[in-house]
């Protein structure tokens, strides 16, 4: 790790960071520490996004209080984890992760104290629960611009690693070696990369080398941890710019095997991905609240109506077929990514729903309407006309039906005629 003796110390009037854009209940969690005798710090992410003027998405807090301490300070309070323990204080909408202060890693890879193992063979950290310094624990943590405290008794903020000079250099750097780092959590890379695109940081040069070389360490990670890193990855608005750096850095064909080997058989192929993922960055950025299932149906569709028209060209039981030849790609990537079953059922009905909406008349179309999957189908139903030139009548069909169940649903005004149009009437 990197030798910093002292701090930077940086007082109140010479940074913006503010407890107004602090949430009240991290105030409550700090001061309480704070007045039983705690040192404790707002950490990490929140304190880098306050610096860049950027609402943060949760606020963590650090502190030299145990786990059991904290819980005996407050009712409201649970301890997770079991690589690392943490406090996860309770409020009415909202949790306050805290955690204690990390001791690093001894080289020997024990605990020296119960003398159990802290890592695997792989070099991958399996548990974690060694208390430390403040110092310790600012040095323990993966980039330079996670590793900042704010201290809310005297407003200061602690930089132990530089990371204040990174956030003004807009870069990504690893703190200590990155082999060494991205080895201990190989989610580290995928987070680096989530951190550029988001922030529009570049990564540092030395640690994008090491992120290349050390690509394949991602099958190391679980699969239920990778499933939640590649929604933050897909879901932070900036997925076009993620997208590219995720391919630069050669991880894509480690978490997409097959996927990846089908997108470089062509080159146009990457058209379809990159209108996906404008489409979804400009929903996200709206605000609008997108569903993993049509996420994996956009990601994938044409990779999987490739795999249906070269599979089912005569099929006559084409929606079991469908159906059956998404759930074995979707499960195929279980072992490197765990979707929930759920997801991987609505990912196929937003896929059959596509044969449905060529063969079904106005007659036949309530059920479908009512059905959970139909807007997430005729989402897909818009994005696909739109891309690939088709189908239009269909999507103008499915839309006067749309248009109809709404008006059906709302409060008929008095001396109004609801109109059907023309082409539901024959």
């Amino acid at each position: 790790m990197n030798n910093f003796s002292l701090p930077v110390i940086v007082n109140r009037d010479d940074h913006c960071v503010s407890r107004k854009k602090i949430s009240t209940a991290t105030l409550k969690v700090l001061y309480r520490l704070n007045e039983k005798g705690f040192t404790a710090y707002l950490a990490g992410g929140a304190v880098r996004d306050l610096i860049l003027k950027i609402k943060p998405n949760d606020f963590d807090v650090v502190t030299n209080a145990t786990p059991e301490e904290i819980k005996k300070n407050f009712k409201n309070c649970r301890i997770i984890g079991r690589r690392f323990r943490l406090a996860h204080i309770l409020f009415k909408g909202e949790i306050v992760e805290t955690s204690t202060f990390r001791a690093p890693i001894p080289e020997n890879d024990f605990d020296i104290n119960n003398s159990s193992i802290l890592k695997g063979s792989d070099g991958l950290v399996v548990r974690d629960n060694l208390f430390g310094s403040p110092k310790e624990d600012a040095l323990r943590r993966d980039f330079t611009i996670n590793a900042l405290f704010y201290d809310p008794i005297n407003f200061t903020i602690i930089d132990y690693a530089n990371g204040l000079e990174d956030i003004h250099s807009k870069r990504i750097k690893v703190i200590g070696l990155p082999d060494k780092r991205f080895t201990e959590d190989p989610v580290r890379m995928i987070r680096a990369i989530r951190f550029a695109s988001t922030l529009n940081f570049k990564i540092d040069k030395t640690d994008f080398i090491s992120i290349k070389e050390n690509s394949h360490l991602i099958e190391n990670v679980s699969s239920s941890r990778l499933y939640e890193e590649i929604q933050k990855l897909f879901f932070n608005g900036s997925s076009k710019d993620m997208y590219k750096i995720l391919e630069e850095s050669n991880l894509l064909k480690y978490i997409f095997k097959d996927f990846y080997r089908w997108l470089k058989e062509d080159i146009k192929r990457t058209r379809w991905i990159n209108k996906t993922l404008e489409q979804l960055d400009k929903w996200t950025n709206a605000g609008l609240k997108i569903d993993v299932s049509l996420l994996l149906a956009m990601f994938f569709g044409e990779y999987h109506e490739f795999l249906i028209n070269e599979k089912l060209e005569n099929d006559e039981n084409l929606y079991d077929s469908t159906r059956d030849i998404i759930n074995r790609h979707l499960n195929s990537l279980c072992s490197q990514i765990r979707i929930p079953k759920t997801i991987i059922y609505q990912t196929c009905d937003i896929m059959t729903n596509q044969i449905r909406f060529k063969r079904m008349n106005a007659k036949q179309s309530s059920r479908i309407t009512q059905s959970s999957s139909f807007l997430n189908s005729f989402l897909y139903l818009k994005f696909s006309s739109k891309i690939l030139q088709r189908n239009e009548n269909t999507v103008l069909f499915w839309q006067d039906i749309r248009n109809v169940n709404s008006l059906k649903r709302a409060p008929e005004r008095k001396g109004s005629r609801r109109r059907i149009p023309k082409r539901l009437k024959k």
